[in-house]
């Protein structure tokens, strides 16, 4: 695994929300970043990274990702 945890910011009244890359669901607090070879994705976790790499990725292709700075 080559991802790292990180905080997610968001203001008290914002409305958007934020879902993982991999299996969809909702990621309140803090997501799984790693690169998905075109870019990061965001994740709930390790084990997403892990389903992208043994079956998302070799059955549909690359995601493409976010380039964070």
């Amino acid at each position: 695994m080559t991802g790292t945890w990180q905080e997610l910011e968001h203001a008290w009244h914002e409305t958007n929300v934020v879902h993982c890359a991999v299996c969809g669901k909702l990621i309140p607090r803090r997501g799984w970043w790693f690169d998905g070879g075109d870019g990061e994705l965001l994740s709930c976790g390790p084990e997403c990274e892990t389903l992208y790499e043994s079956y998302l990725r070799p059955t549909h292709g690359v995601l493409a990702g976010v380039r964070r700075a």
